[in-house]
């Protein structure tokens, strides 16, 4: 489908927006646990050779660089500061498997930290800048719809990625953390009622992959907004912050449903 292009800056300053907060939100709940110096922190630097008494004072210094990446994204981004970011993301993701975490699901859940910036990048009109234009802050240039296409597209595999890997932790890992989750609401803390969350999880971000319909969107932001809250009702509201780090896993579904509503509601016009 053609979109009309009279009808695409609104729909890019509100992508922009939700796109940086999404962003910004997920370096700082990240940071702020740095600052913290939290110890599950311990293995990922372990699995680098960083010795515990230099991983506790490197924490902070990782916490504060997460939080000025994230506000600077906030006021005005910069394509080189994106570029790290992805790195970064992808790179803390990554560690994950490399420290012993069992399988790749914890990679494939963190989708939400490392497309984002990306989405954000393609938005910024990445594919036509010069090497001058990565360092400085930049203007977005008018949206098309070709880049439009890339952003819907990167959206649904995040979304996707984060649905199948978080469902593994159910079906397959059995987290006890996330019994704990669920037990703390009043819900079956039970292994049984774990398998089929993680199941029902797996169907949808298959289900998301083949179809990214709308309906489909607004599931996937009130599961994530009451699922990922379980963090506070379990561990009390210190774990607000991880509810923060996982801003992509609302901000991208957010995005979707701009991008999918923009184009059920703008049509290309007739041909005359």
């Amino acid at each position: 489908m053609t979109l009309h292009p009279s009808s695409l800056p609104q729909l890019q300053r509100a992508l922009s927006v939700v796109l940086r907060w999404t962003v910004a939100l997920c370096f700082v709940g990240h940071g702020a646990w740095g600052v913290m110096r939290k110890e599950g922190w311990l293995p990922l630097l372990q699995s680098q050779g960083i010795p515990d008494n230099i991983a506790w004072k490197l924490m902070p210094v990782i916490g504060i660089m997460d939080i000025v990446l994230g506000i600077t994204v906030l006021m005005k981004p910069r394509r080189a500061v994106l570029i790290f970011m992805i790195v970064w993301a992808l790179w803390t993701a990554i560690l994950r498997p490399i420290s012993g975490t069992p399988g790749t699901w914890e990679f494939w859940e963190r989708a939400g930290n490392y497309f984002p910036p990306l989405m954000l990048l393609v938005l910024g009109g990445v594919f036509t800048m010069r090497a001058r234009d990565w360092f400085g802050a930049y203007a977005e240039p008018a949206l098309n719809e070709d880049r439009l296409g890339i952003i819907h597209f990167l959206g649904r595999i995040t979304i996707g990625l984060f649905l199948i890997g978080h469902g593994g932790f159910g079906a397959f890992v059995e987290k006890p953390m996330l019994m704990a989750h669920f037990a703390s609401v009043g819900l079956p803390g039970q292994v049984e009622f774990l398998r089929a969350i993680g199941w029902f999880e797996i169907c949808l971000g298959c289900l998301v992959l083949v179809a990214p319909l709308r309906p489909l969107m607004w599931l996937v932001l009130g599961w994530k907004l009451a699922t990922e809250f379980l963090y506070v009702t379990e561990g009390g509201w210190l774990n607000l912050f991880e509810f923060v780090e996982r801003a992509g896993d609302y901000g991208v579904p957010i995005a979707m449903i701009l991008i999918l509503n923009f184009r059920a509601h703008h049509p290309s016009p007739a041909p005359s």
